[in-house]
């Protein structure tokens, strides 16, 4: 099973301040960060960088290019050196329909990663407004 995902996945490196994918564009991949840490950006009405979250080693960026066709959410970019490993759309729809049982295995796990994202960003937003 394990040998199925690993051929689906791409290693990638990103040098500080390297871009892995930015606000507004279409996105066809996830990553999962393996070493170092990623910054997460959103932009202001004047176009200023606002970091409203990061990304450390163990964890994932991108899940939502996986299951929706709409644009990037935020920018994600290093803020150190970082090795990831990216699953593409294609390879992902490529697993769900020749490896059903591994693809409904991350389907829940995507599910969860959401979720517990959800859970997050509910937490700050009730703690930014009761600030």
């Amino acid at each position: 099973m394990f040998q199925v995902v690993e051929n689906s996945l791409h290693f990638k490196q990103l040098s500080p301040q390297e871009v892995l994918f930015t606000e507004g564009e279409h996105g066809d991949f996830m990553a999962f960060l393996l070493i170092g840490e990623l910054s997460v950006i959103k932009y202001s009405p004047s176009g200023a960088e606002i970091k409203v979250g990061e990304i450390r080693a163990g964890e994932s960026t991108g899940e939502m290019a996986l299951l929706d066709l709409l644009t990037r959410s935020a920018t994600i970019k290093a803020t150190s050196l970082c090795a990831l490993v990216t699953l593409s759309r294609a390879d992902f729809e490529r697993l769900l329909s020749d490896y059903p049982r591994i693809g409904v295995e991350m389907l829940r796990g995507l599910a969860i990663i959401l979720s517990l994202n959800l859970r997050r960003t509910s937490e700050h937003l009730t703690r930014a407004v009761n600030v």
